[in-house]
């Protein structure tokens, strides 16, 4: 199983340049369909409240879930009812079947995406919502949830069955395209390169996410006024099983550490780690891992002092009964600028 995007994706060598004409068709069937759903071939339909959907061009890994998160607690303080939709990748539900993610479920039902951030946002009284057909979850959630005047959707800028009414062509729904330090590798489509659609597409919104050790790191410059960069805090963690036990990642320096990472992209989880200090062993995992069969008290865990991992992947690790492990958060912080204009395009 493949841990990381391949690194000829970053650069325009002589397997991509094999995989090229594949990408080709690759690239017709995705303009085929998309024609068809601006023909009427395929139906799309446009739930009767504004929509912003967070995706990326790139394959995984640029930011989406904690740019989500951050985007419904920015809007709810500003006076918003929000929710969220989300696919809810490797999660139990049956195809074309929409529910609620509630207190009750665990991460193996509903996906542990969607289960990280129905927690993140369960305080603010923000649905969240999983099924494969976006529209039929919105409209689902909107005859419970009544109240809510925006939705958010974590991915979906493929999905076009949810039709929508852009900021660009005067409309409230909003496109965001979230990218990270990467950017679009070596620029080509699947599976030549690591792009789902061309660079060219149009987008209301870009974001830039960028994980940020401290306040003193320097930020990405951007020259476009619709590009905006994310700060993602990666300062402290919390006990697993202790959530209230919190320490400065800084005051775990000159101990035997172990960092795990199911994730998209490990390295943007162990980097920041090694960049304030900490001499870590690393355990890279496929996306979505599952940590049922992984033993962190075997004789080689033994030798640790602390285990750190992603929040993403402490929500399936309820289960682990072990003081060493601790929970890295990401936060992301976004600029009042951008909220400003997401905003005014609400209120249109």
């Amino acid at each position: 199983m493949q841990l990381q995007a391949p690194q000829f994706w970053e650069a325009k060598n002589v397997i991509a340049i094999v995989l090229w004409p594949i990408s080709l068709i690759y690239q017709f069937i995705t303009l085929v369909r998309k024609c068809c759903f601006k023909l009427g071939i395929l139906k799309s339909k446009k739930l009767p409240v504004s929509v912003i959907i967070v995706g990326n061009l790139r394959v995984g890994g640029t930011g989406k879930t904690p740019s989500v998160i951050a985007l419904a607690k920015a809007l709810y303080w500003k006076g918003f009812s929000p929710a969220i939709i989300s696919r809810g990748y490797r999660s139990e539900l049956a195809k074309n079947v929409s529910k609620e993610v509630l207190i009750t479920d665990s991460s193996k039902q509903v996906g542990d995406e969607a289960f990280l951030i129905a927690e993140q946002v369960r305080s603010l009284n923000t649905p969240v919502w999983i099924g494969s057909n976006r529209y039929q979850s919105g409209s689902a959630l909107l005859q419970k949830h009544p109240l809510v005047n925006v939705i958010i959707s974590d991915d979906g800028l493929q999905h076009y069955q949810l039709e929508r009414h852009c900021a660009r062509d005067g409309g409230k729904d909003i496109e965001i395209i979230v990218s990270d330090a990467r950017g679009n590798g070596n620029g080509l489509l699947l599976p030549a390169g690591p792009l789902r659609e061309a660079p060219s597409r149009k987008r209301d919104l870009s974001w830039i996410t960028q994980i940020v050790t401290s306040k003193l790191t320097d930020p990405i410059s951007s020259s476009d006024k619709n590009t905006f960069v994310i700060p993602c805090q990666v300062h402290e963690a919390y006990q697993l099983v202790n959530s209230k036990n919190t320490q400065a990642l800084s005051n775990m320096i000159g101990q035997r550490v172990l960092a795990v990472a199911g994730i998209a992209n490990p390295e943007k989880f162990f980097k920041p780690l090694r960049d304030i200090g900490l001499q870590i062993q690393t355990l890279p995992l496929e996306d979505h891992a599952d940590f049922s069969a992984i033993n962190f008290k075997n004789d080689s865990a033994n030798q640790i002092d602390l285990i750190l991992m992603t929040e993403k992947d402490a929500v399936k690790c309820k289960h682990l009964d072990d003081e060493r492990i601790w929970v890295v958060p990401l936060e992301a912080e976004l600029p009042q600028e951008m909220l400003d204009i997401i905003c005014k395009v609400l209120q249109r």
